[in-house]
C-alpha cells in the first residue's frame, strides 16, 4: 500500500479552508483528520499498526548488515581476512564434521595457508583464475581459502556437468589450474586434450589418484609447505573477484556469475541476522558446495559466524536425521526437493530426536511446508528468494507459510524491489511515457531489483560475459536514468508485504532444485538424433516441486531409438537436465521469426486426453511407452520421478 497523498492533500485544504471562514483550529483540525482518515488514511494506518514492529526490526537488522559491508569495503577485507578473524576467536573449536572427520578452525587456517604458499609457489597471483570441479568434501573449503588468501579467483565448477559443458565452465573463466576429486577422474579425462596446457600443468587431485598422467595428488605436495600466513596481497581490494558460481541462465551453455568478495562476506549476513544463526549452532548442509546456498550462505555461517558445519557429500533422505543427530544439528539449509523427499520417508522415532531448531533455503511449496513442521517439530523457517547473480535478497522468517519474503511496505526504501506488470508471454506493459507499469497488491510481475554501486548488495556485477551481463541490465525503468535488474521471475506481494513466487519467465525451469535452460537440451538433443527440430519445455508433476523437462521431437518411432537415448544424454547432460517425457510430432510450429512454439505445447503437456501423438516416460534407463496405467499413477503421486 503507498502512502496516502491524496489523503494528506485533502486533510490540508480541509484545515485550511475551516480556518479561514472561522472556525477554531481544533475543530478545523479534527475535519481535516476526519478527511484524511476517510480517503485511504484509516487503512494506512491500521497497516502501519499491524507491521511497524517488524519493520523496525527489519530495520535494526540492515543496518548491522550496512555496517559490517561499510568495514569490508573501507579495509579492503577479503573472505580469508574474516575468516581468520573467527578462527582466532574459536581455534580448538570444530569448524567442519564431514563422515567420520572433522577440522578445527586452527587447522582449517594452517591448511588453507598451505593451499596458498603451494598456488603461490606455482606462480598463481592475484585475478588467477582456478577451476573446483569438486564434491562436497574435507578439503573443499580449505581450497577455496586458500586462493582467497593470495587473490585468486575459486571457479565453483558443478561436478555433474560432462565433455562440451564441463569444458566450457573451465575455459570461459580462463582457468590456469584445476582441483578435482579423484573420483571424478573419468570426468577429467575425457576433456583432457581439450583442456589448455596451462591449466593441465596444473591439474591437481584429491582424495587419491586420479590416473591421469601430469595430474599431482594435492595432499602429497603440502606435505613440505610451509603452515605460516602467505605474504599480504598486494593492491588488494573487497571488490576483487573471489569466486565464479556458474548458472544456466536464460539461454545457452553454463554461465560465470561474478561474485566479489564484498558481496560473498555480507550476503551470509541476510541469514545471521534475520534467521538468527549464532557461534552456537551446528549447520547441517548436503547441498552442493558449488551453489550460492550451500558454498556461500552456508558456508557463510562457519567462516564469518563461528557455527561448527556438518557437511555431507550428498543428500540422503533415509540418513538425514540420522546425521543430524550423530552431529547434534540445530540448523539445516534445504531446498524444496529436499524437504519433499524427507517427508516421503517412513515415520521413524527419529524424525523427532533432533535438535533442529531452524531451517534455511528456498523453494519449500506450501503443502509441503505445513507438513513438514508439523511432522518434524521444525520451530522456525526461513524461506529465501534471490538467485546467484541477482542483487534481490529476500527473506521470510516470520513463519508465513508459502511465503518467500517480505518487503516493508511503510519503508519500501528499507529494501528497494520492484514488480512490474507483465503480459502472458513476459513482455513488459508501459504505460503512456513509456515506462513499465509496477504491479498492484497481490498482482504478479517480474522481480526488479534497483541498482546501486555505493552498497554491496544492490551492486549487479553480472558474468564474465559482458553481452550475458548487458541483457539482465534494463534502463529507464520507472523514470529516465534509472537501472533495474531483471530477474525473470514473476512474484506478487501482498497487503503486509509479504512476498510470493508464482513462476519463472524464459527459457529455463527448475528441477531437482536446478536451474535448467532448454536451449541447452535442444542443442544436445538435435546434436544426438541429428534433427534440426526438438523443442524442449518444462511441465509440472503432481506432487513434485519444480517442473519437469519434456521434449518434442519431430520424428517417428523408427527414426528416433528411445532405448538408447537416455544413455547418449546422461554423457552430455548432468542428470537432472535430461528430459523425463518425450513427445513424438510430425512438425514443430514455429513462429513469424522463425522460434519454435512452446507455450501449446506446454499447456497440453503429457495429458493423455489431450495429446494423440505418442508419449514416453523415462524409466530407469530407457524411455517406455506413457501407458493409462503410468499417467494414472502419475496423477495420484504413486510413482517417482
Amino acid at each position: 500500500m503507498v502512502f496516502p497523498r491524496k489523503g494528506v492533500l485533502v486533510a490540508l485544504v480541509t484545515t485550511v479552508v475551516l480556518v479561514l471562514i472561522g472556525f477554531p483550529l481544533w475543530i478545523a483540525s479534527l475535519f481535516g483528520l476526519m478527511g484524511f482518515l476517510g480517503t485511504g488514511g484509516l487503512q494506512y494506518c491500521k497497516l502501519f499498526i499491524r507491521t511497524f514492529p517488524v519493520d523496525l526490526w527489519m530495520g535494526k537488522n540492515l543496518l548491522a548488515m550496512m555496517k559490517k559491508s561499510n568495514r569490508v569495503k573501507k579495509e579492503n577485507l577479503y573472505v580469508s581476512d574474516l575468516f581468520q578473524e573467527t578462527a582466532a576467536k574459536y581455534p580448538n573449536k570444530v569448524a567442519i564434521y564431514f563422515e567420520d572427520r572433522t577440522i578445527t578452525f586452527r587447522e582449517l587456517d594452517v591448511l588453507s595457508n598451505k593451499i596458498a604458499h603451494h598456488f603461490l609457489a606455482q606462480g598463481f597471483q592475484r585475478g588467477d583464475a582456478v577451476a573446483m570441479c569438486m564434491e562436497n568434501c574435507l578439503e573443499y573449503i580449505p581450497v577455496f581459502l586458500g586462493l582467497s588468501k593470495i587473490g585468486a579467483v575459486a571457479a565453483l565448477i558443478n561436478y555433474n556437468l560432462r565433455q562440451e559443458s564441463l569444458t566450457h565452465c573451465i575455459k570461459i573463466s580462463s582457468c590456469r589450474g584445476l582441483v578435482f576429486n579423484s573420483s571424478l577422474g573419468g570426468a577429467v579425462k575425457e576433456v583432457w586434450e581439450d583442456l589448455d596446457p596451462g591449466v593441465r600443468d596444473h591439474a591437481y587431485s584429491v582424495g587419491g589418484d586420479a590416473g591421469i598422467g601430469g595430474v599431482s595428488q594435492l595432499e602429497g605436495l603440502l606435505e613440505s609447505v610451509s603452515a605460516s600466513n602467505p605474504p599480504p596481497v598486494h593492491g588488494k581490494s573487497s571488490d576483487d573477484n573471489v569466486c565464479y558460481i556458474y548458472t544456466s541462465g536464460t539461454t545457452g551453455m553454463p554461465k560465470a556469475c561474478v561474485m566479489k568478495h564484498d558481496r560473498y562476506c555480507t550476503l551470509p549476513d541476510g541469514v545471521t541476522e534475520f534467521a538468527g544463526v549464532t557461534a552456537d549452532d551446528i549447520v547441517y548442509c548436503t547441498l552442493p558446495l558449488y551453489h550460492s546456498n550451500g558454498g556461500m550462505l552456508a558456508t557463510g555461517q562457519m567462516l564469518f559466524v563461528g557455527a561448527s558445519f556438518a557437511l555431507r557429500k550428498k543428500f540422503s533422505a533415509s540418513n538425514f536425521w540420522t546425521d543430524c543427530i550423530k552431529y547434534k544439528c540445530t540448523v539445516f539449509f534445504y531446498i524444496g526437493e529436499i524437504c519433499r523427499y524427507i517427508l516421503a520417508q517412513p515415520k521413524r522415532p527419529t524424525d523427532t530426536q533432533h535438535c533442529i531448531r531452524l531451517i534455511v533455503g528456498n523453494g519449500l511449496r506450501y503443502e509441503v511446508w505445513k507438513d513438514f513442521i508439523e511432522r518434524f517439530k521444525i520451530p522456525q523457517v526461513a524461506e529465501l528468494y534471490g538467485s546467484t547473480e541477482g542483487n534481490v535478497g529476500l527473506m521470510n522468517s516470520l513463519n508465513k507459510i508459502g511465503a518467500c519474503g517480505r518487503i516493508s511496505v511503510i519503508l519500501p526504501f528499507i529494501n528497494p524491489v520492484a514488480f512490474v506488470k507483465v503480459d502472458e508471454n513476459g513482455g513488459y506493459i508501459r504505460d503512456s511515457n513509456g515506462f513499465c507499469v509496477p504491479a498492484a497488491v497481490n498482482e504478479p510481475g517480474e522481480c526488479m531489483g534497483v541498482i546501486k554501486k555505493s552498497q554491496a548488495r544492490f551492486k549487479f556485477h553480472g558474468y564474465t560475459d559482458k553481452s550475458s551481463t548487458s541483457k539482465k541490465v534494463m534502463n529507464n525503468v520507472f523514470r529516465t536514468g534509472d537501472s533495474y535488474f531483471r530477474s525473470g521471475d514473476i512474484l506478487r506481494m501482498d497487503e503486509e508485504g509479504f512476498v510470493y513466487f508464482c513462476d519463472r519467465t524464459g527459457d529455463t525451469f527448475r528441477w531437482k532444485g536446478e536451474n535448467v535452460s532448454t536451449a541447452e537440451v535442444e542443442a544436445t538433443m538435435a546434436h544426438i538424433l541429428e534433427l534440426t527440430d526438438v523443442v524442449v519445455y518444462d511441465v509440472e508433476v503432481p506432487g513434485n516441486e519444480g517442473r519437469a523437462g519434456m521434449a518434442a521431437i519431430v520424428g517417428t518411432r523408427d527414426t528416433v531409438d528411445l532405448s538408447t537415448l537416455p544413455r547418449q544424454l546422461s554423457l552430455s547432460l548432468p542428470p537432472y537436465a535430461v528430459p523425463i517425457f518425450v513427445r513424438l510430432i510430425e512438425a514443430a510450429e514455429l513462429t513469424g521469426t522463425f522460434k519454435l512454439r512452446k507455450v501449446k505445447l506446454r499447456n497440453e503437456g503429457f495429458d493423455r486426453t489431450e495429446v494423440t501423438d505418442p508419449l514416453y516416460m523415462l524409466r530407469g534407463s530407457s524411455y517406455v511407452p506413457l501407458t493409462e496405467e503410468l499417467h494414472e499413477q502419475l496423477l495420484q503421486g504413486t510413482i517417482r520421478v
